[in-house]
Protein backbone atom coordinates (compact mmCIF):
# COMPACT_ATOMS: atom_id res chain seq x y z
CA UNK A 1 0.00 0.00 0.00
CA UNK A 2 1.92 3.21 -1.35
CA UNK A 3 2.10 5.74 1.79
CA UNK A 4 3.19 9.46 1.60
CA UNK A 5 6.49 10.27 3.03
CA UNK A 6 5.12 13.98 4.04
CA UNK A 7 1.37 13.93 4.63
CA UNK A 8 1.25 10.48 5.60
CA UNK A 9 -1.75 9.42 3.51
CA UNK A 10 -2.24 6.19 2.41
CA UNK A 11 -4.27 4.01 -0.18
CA UNK A 12 -4.50 1.04 -2.97
CA UNK A 13 -5.32 3.93 -5.29
CA UNK A 14 -2.66 6.57 -3.97
CA UNK A 15 0.11 7.10 -6.54
CA UNK A 16 3.60 8.64 -5.27
CA UNK A 17 6.37 9.91 -7.26
CA UNK A 18 10.03 9.12 -6.69
CA UNK A 19 10.63 10.60 -3.73
CA UNK A 20 7.61 9.31 -1.88
CA UNK A 21 5.70 12.20 -2.20
CA UNK A 22 1.55 12.44 -3.21
CA UNK A 23 0.54 14.31 -5.98
CA UNK A 24 -0.74 16.89 -3.37
CA UNK A 25 2.08 17.00 -1.54
CA UNK A 26 4.56 17.60 -4.56
CA UNK A 27 2.42 20.27 -5.97
CA UNK A 28 2.92 21.94 -2.72
CA UNK A 29 6.74 20.91 -1.80
CA UNK A 30 8.40 21.53 -5.28
CA UNK A 31 8.42 24.91 -5.25
CA UNK A 32 9.16 26.06 -1.86
CA UNK A 33 12.38 23.59 -2.42
CA UNK A 34 13.44 25.46 -5.52
CA UNK A 35 12.67 28.33 -3.93
CA UNK A 36 15.08 27.35 -0.85
CA UNK A 37 17.48 25.67 -3.04
CA UNK A 38 17.89 29.04 -5.04
CA UNK A 39 18.50 30.82 -2.06
CA UNK A 40 20.97 28.49 -0.75
CA UNK A 41 23.06 28.41 -4.17
CA UNK A 42 22.91 32.02 -4.53
CA UNK A 43 24.21 32.87 -0.96
CA UNK A 44 27.10 30.12 -2.08
CA UNK A 45 28.46 31.98 -4.93
CA UNK A 46 28.02 35.34 -3.07
CA UNK A 47 30.13 33.20 -0.79
CA UNK A 48 33.09 32.72 -3.18
CA UNK A 49 32.90 36.05 -4.70
CA UNK A 50 32.61 38.28 -1.81
CA UNK A 51 35.28 39.86 0.20
CA UNK A 52 33.25 41.64 2.77
CA UNK A 53 33.36 39.66 5.99
CA UNK A 54 30.18 40.36 7.44
CA UNK A 55 28.25 39.63 3.77
CA UNK A 56 29.78 36.05 3.50
CA UNK A 57 28.78 35.73 7.16
CA UNK A 58 25.97 36.91 6.62
CA UNK A 59 24.93 34.42 3.90
CA UNK A 60 26.41 31.39 5.64
CA UNK A 61 23.59 31.87 8.19
CA UNK A 62 21.19 32.01 5.50
CA UNK A 63 22.19 29.21 3.86
CA UNK A 64 21.94 27.09 7.32
CA UNK A 65 18.59 28.82 7.97
CA UNK A 66 16.93 27.26 5.17
CA UNK A 67 19.04 24.25 5.02
CA UNK A 68 17.38 23.50 8.58
CA UNK A 69 13.96 24.24 6.51
CA UNK A 70 14.69 21.74 4.40
CA UNK A 71 16.07 19.08 6.98
CA UNK A 72 12.74 18.57 7.88
CA UNK A 73 11.99 16.66 4.48
CA UNK A 74 15.28 14.58 5.22
CA UNK A 75 14.21 13.44 8.59
CA UNK A 76 10.96 11.98 6.94
CA UNK A 77 13.12 9.91 4.01
CA UNK A 78 12.40 13.03 1.18
CA UNK A 79 15.15 13.26 -0.75
CA UNK A 80 14.89 16.87 -1.92
CA UNK A 81 18.00 18.11 -2.67
CA UNK A 82 21.76 16.80 -3.20
CA UNK A 83 24.08 17.02 -1.01
CA UNK A 84 21.45 16.74 1.82
CA UNK A 85 20.35 19.71 4.25
CA UNK A 86 22.02 17.90 7.07
CA UNK A 87 25.16 17.88 4.70
CA UNK A 88 25.04 21.51 4.03
CA UNK A 89 24.20 21.96 7.47
CA UNK A 90 27.84 20.36 8.19
CA UNK A 91 29.80 22.08 5.59
CA UNK A 92 28.52 25.62 6.27
CA UNK A 93 29.02 25.37 9.95
CA UNK A 94 32.58 24.71 8.86
CA UNK A 95 32.42 27.36 6.34
CA UNK A 96 31.12 29.94 8.90
CA UNK A 97 34.26 29.25 11.56
CA UNK A 98 36.50 29.25 8.76
CA UNK A 99 35.53 33.15 7.32
CA UNK A 100 35.75 33.71 10.87
CA UNK A 101 39.28 32.77 11.29
CA UNK A 102 40.41 34.24 7.96
CA UNK A 103 39.05 37.56 9.36
CA UNK A 104 40.45 37.57 12.28
CA UNK A 105 44.12 36.71 10.47
CA UNK A 106 43.45 39.68 8.51
CA UNK A 107 42.45 41.72 11.56
CA UNK A 108 45.59 40.64 13.75
CA UNK A 109 48.06 41.26 10.89
CA UNK A 110 46.60 45.14 10.95
CA UNK A 111 47.31 45.30 14.63
CA UNK A 112 50.64 44.01 14.12
CA UNK A 113 51.47 46.70 11.46
CA UNK A 114 50.43 49.22 13.88
CA UNK A 115 52.17 48.11 16.58
CA UNK A 116 55.13 48.26 14.85
CA UNK A 117 54.17 51.78 13.89
CA UNK A 118 53.23 52.89 17.69
CA UNK A 119 54.67 55.71 19.02
CA UNK A 120 54.55 54.85 22.67
CA UNK A 121 54.38 51.76 24.53
CA UNK A 122 50.61 52.28 25.90
CA UNK A 123 49.72 52.60 21.96
CA UNK A 124 51.56 49.40 21.51
CA UNK A 125 49.37 47.58 24.14
CA UNK A 126 46.59 49.72 23.32
CA UNK A 127 46.67 47.78 19.75
CA UNK A 128 47.19 44.38 21.63
CA UNK A 129 44.15 44.97 23.59
CA UNK A 130 41.78 45.68 20.18
CA UNK A 131 42.75 42.43 18.61
CA UNK A 132 41.81 40.70 22.24
CA UNK A 133 38.33 42.29 22.00
CA UNK A 134 37.98 41.37 18.13
CA UNK A 135 38.68 37.77 20.03
CA UNK A 136 36.08 38.32 22.75
CA UNK A 137 33.38 39.15 20.04
CA UNK A 138 34.44 36.15 17.27
CA UNK A 139 34.51 33.93 20.39
CA UNK A 140 30.59 34.34 20.71
CA UNK A 141 30.40 33.70 16.84
CA UNK A 142 32.49 30.70 16.31
CA UNK A 143 31.38 27.11 16.80
CA UNK A 144 34.54 25.54 17.32
CA UNK A 145 36.60 27.23 19.80
CA UNK A 146 39.78 25.56 19.21
CA UNK A 147 41.80 27.34 16.39
CA UNK A 148 40.57 30.97 18.19
CA UNK A 149 41.46 29.74 21.93
CA UNK A 150 44.83 28.92 20.68
CA UNK A 151 45.52 32.18 19.12
CA UNK A 152 43.95 34.64 22.21
CA UNK A 153 46.68 32.20 24.25
CA UNK A 154 49.34 33.56 22.33
CA UNK A 155 48.32 36.83 21.78
CA UNK A 156 47.78 37.22 25.66
CA UNK A 157 51.60 35.92 26.07
CA UNK A 158 53.04 38.57 23.25
CA UNK A 159 51.13 40.74 25.44
CA UNK A 160 52.59 39.93 28.88
CA UNK A 161 55.83 39.78 27.34
CA UNK A 162 55.06 43.30 25.82
CA UNK A 163 54.49 44.68 29.25
CA UNK A 164 56.94 43.04 31.19
CA UNK A 165 59.68 44.60 28.72
CA UNK A 166 58.03 47.66 28.60
CA UNK A 167 58.80 48.20 32.71
CA UNK A 168 62.19 47.09 32.28
CA UNK A 169 63.17 49.28 29.11
CA UNK A 170 61.95 52.55 31.91
CA UNK A 171 64.00 51.30 34.59
CA UNK A 172 66.94 50.82 32.29
CA UNK A 173 66.47 53.86 30.49
CA UNK A 174 66.27 55.74 34.25
CA UNK A 175 69.12 54.08 35.45
CA UNK A 176 71.30 54.78 32.60
CA UNK A 177 70.20 59.02 33.04
CA UNK A 178 71.06 58.35 36.92
CA UNK A 179 67.04 58.53 37.85
CA UNK A 180 67.61 56.05 40.75
CA UNK A 181 63.87 56.08 41.86
CA UNK A 182 62.09 56.11 39.11
CA UNK A 183 63.96 53.21 38.15
CA UNK A 184 63.50 51.53 41.43
CA UNK A 185 59.72 52.67 41.02
CA UNK A 186 59.64 50.74 37.14
CA UNK A 187 61.13 47.27 38.92
CA UNK A 188 58.48 47.57 41.22
CA UNK A 189 55.52 48.20 38.70
CA UNK A 190 57.46 45.06 36.84
CA UNK A 191 57.10 43.18 40.01
CA UNK A 192 53.82 43.99 41.38
CA UNK A 193 52.59 43.11 37.48
CA UNK A 194 54.52 39.33 37.84
CA UNK A 195 53.11 39.01 41.18
CA UNK A 196 49.46 39.82 40.41
CA UNK A 197 48.95 37.81 36.82
CA UNK A 198 47.50 34.68 36.01
CA UNK A 199 50.76 32.70 34.97
CA UNK A 200 52.00 30.61 38.62
CA UNK A 201 55.31 32.43 39.86
CA UNK A 202 57.04 29.02 39.64
CA UNK A 203 57.25 29.43 36.12
CA UNK A 204 58.40 33.29 36.00
CA UNK A 205 60.49 32.50 38.99
CA UNK A 206 64.02 33.98 37.10
CA UNK A 207 62.10 37.26 36.34
CA UNK A 208 61.17 37.63 39.62
CA UNK A 209 64.17 36.88 40.98
CA UNK A 210 66.06 39.71 38.90
CA UNK A 211 64.21 42.22 39.51
CA UNK A 212 64.09 41.95 43.43
CA UNK A 213 67.39 41.68 43.13
CA UNK A 214 67.51 45.20 41.21
CA UNK A 215 65.19 46.39 43.48
CA UNK A 216 67.44 45.27 46.74
CA UNK A 217 70.20 47.05 44.77
CA UNK A 218 68.17 50.42 44.28
CA UNK A 219 67.15 50.81 47.86
CA UNK A 220 70.81 50.32 49.18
Amino acid sequence: MATCKYCGRRGFFLSVSKDGLCSQCTYIITPIVKNDLRIINESIELIKKSKNFNTRLSRCDLILEFAEKLLEYERKGIQVITPAPSEFISEYIDMRDKIILENLKLETEKSEAKFELASSPQAKINEINKILLKIQDYKKEIKDKTQINKVEKEINKFKHETQLNIYFEAAKKAEFKGQNKKALDQYQEALYFLKNDEIDDQFQKDNINKIEKKIKDLEL
